[in-house]
């Protein structure tokens, strides 16, 4: 790693339509969802945690800076945006809050990559681009301009980018999107 300083971004965001509570705040054995994100944040050494998007309120008791999302309602690429605008480092890593087993190597791993691309992107079977890390001076132009032309999607926005896809383990990326994807296989995650 070069050593740079980096940022991470939390997207807290979105509807939680199918948790019936926001993701942010919902617990996984006694944490929630928001602080186990930060917490690997704060383990692979980010100089500052943002938490972009939803309500101030839901960051209450987390250590970081909230956000407020410069385009609410309108998907994670906005989210990313607005976190390489707002972060102070050149370096972004933008991370999804639920995925509360993500893990401080996995961030460091995406920001070492970094030095060799303009983004990185964690993959498991697939690419998961709420997992993935931005340079600020080489993305946010492109990702703006793409942006302006209605395209929403993430990974079609970073057809534009040079990007190294970042091996990840499968459990790190899991995303808990209502409280039935904590049984695994008969395996129950205590909530």
């Amino acid at each position: 790693m070069s050593g740079a300083d980096f940022s991470v971004a939390i997207l807290i965001g979105g509807d939680s339509s199918r948790m019936g509570t926001p993701k942010a705040t919902f617990e996984i054995e006694g944490l929630s969802m928001a602080a186990r994100v930060a917490s690997a944040a704060r383990e692979s050494g980010a100089s500052e945690i943002l938490f972009v998007g939803g309500q101030k309120t839901l960051t209450k008791g987390l250590e970081g800076k909230w956000v407020k999302d410069l385009y609410p309602g309108e998907g994670p690429l906005g989210g990313i945006i607005t976190a390489l605008k707002s972060a102070e480092n050149d370096w972004v890593v933008v991370l999804s809050c639920d995925m509360p087993f993500i893990t401080g190597a996995v961030v460091s791993s995406l920001v070492s990559a970094l030095a060799d691309a303009q983004a990185t992107v964690g993959r498991t079977d697939s690419l998961n681009w709420l997992c993935a890390a931005w340079s600020k001076s080489e993305c946010l132009t492109t990702l703006q301009s793409v942006w302006k032309r209605e395209e929403r999607a993430v990974r079609r926005a970073a057809v534009l980018l040079d990007v190294a896809e970042v091996p990840v383990p499968a459990v790190a990326v899991r995303n808990i999107n209502s409280p039935a994807d904590l049984i695994d296989n008969g395996d129950e995650t205590t909530i």
